[in-house]
């Protein structure tokens, strides 16, 4: 498995507290099959500067230094009033140095209060950029809006669902969108979110492939945990879910 979404660099933003922590995030990583580990910090459009970006990538250095899985450089930049102002001094962090960037809305907001929520994704699009947005189940607080959905599926933007979400870690609501997404086909990379050693936010993805390959195949799992986050690495297009729609038997026929 490859974790795409993760705050296991240490001191850096409000993941990882310290190094001892991120040497056990480490090591549960390994113990439960993550071969390869995406770094991305937070990065906040409105409080960047070269010299935070410096110590940003220096810090994701030390973390591959003590790290015994792969480890890739990436961001998780948050999709706020200055993005797109600051969007052309190029200082947000790509996935792996390539064309795909891992961007976020303020999960605390309902999307529909989020005004001209698109108007990033467009920009990035028309410059060249791939946007993959986190945690997309945690942006609709009442249900799953689908216009919106669709629109960025037909946009082909890349959907990336937290294993916390399928798991039921942030509720009921949030379990709920994840497997009606998953469900309908509809998502291409499930990853950690890690930000602790122990708790909730951890670096574990086997329990969420196990609920994944239940709900909608081992086969469609493996493109979540494991193909189409490889591809996001090498710069290469991802792969669409199948599913399998459930036929039904009336009075024997």
């Amino acid at each position: 498995m490859i974790d795409l979404h993760s705050h296991i660099a240490w001191g850096i933003d409000d993941g990882m507290p310290n190094q001892t922590d991120a040497r056990e995030a480490l090591h549960m990583a390994k113990v439960d099959g993550i071969e390869a580990i995406c770094s991305t910090p937070h990065v906040v459009p409105g409080q960047l500067d070269a010299q935070w970006l410096h110590a940003i990538r220096t810090r994701q250095e030390e973390l591959r230094a003590i790290s015994d899985i792969h480890i890739y450089f990436g961001a998780e930049v948050m999709m706020n009033s200055s993005f797109i102002e600051e969007l052309d001094q190029k200082w947000y962090p790509t996935i792996n140095g390539t064309s795909y960037m891992l961007v976020e809305y303020d999960v605390r907001k309902d999307i529909h209060r989020i005004p001209d929520f698109m108007d990033p994704l467009y920009e990035l699009d028309i410059r060249g950029y791939k946007p993959v947005i986190a945690h997309i189940e945690r942006y609709f607080h009442h249900g799953l809006d689908w216009n919106i959905i669709h629109t960025w599926q037909q946009a082909g933007y890349v959907l990336q669902i937290n294993r916390t979400s399928i798991m039921g870690i942030h509720g009921k609501q949030m379990e709920k969108n994840a497997k009606e997404l998953l469900t309908q086909g509809v998502g291409h990379v499930v990853a950690t979110d890690t930000h602790r050693a122990s708790g909730h936010r951890i670096a574990y993805l086997s329990d969420a492939f196990g609920r994944v390959s239940k709900w909608i195949g081992s086969e469609n799992a493996a493109l979540l945990f494991e193909q189409n986050p490889l591809a996001i690495l090498q710069g290469k297009p991802v792969t669409n879910l199948t599913i399998q729609k459930r036929r039904f038997r009336f009075f024997g026929r």
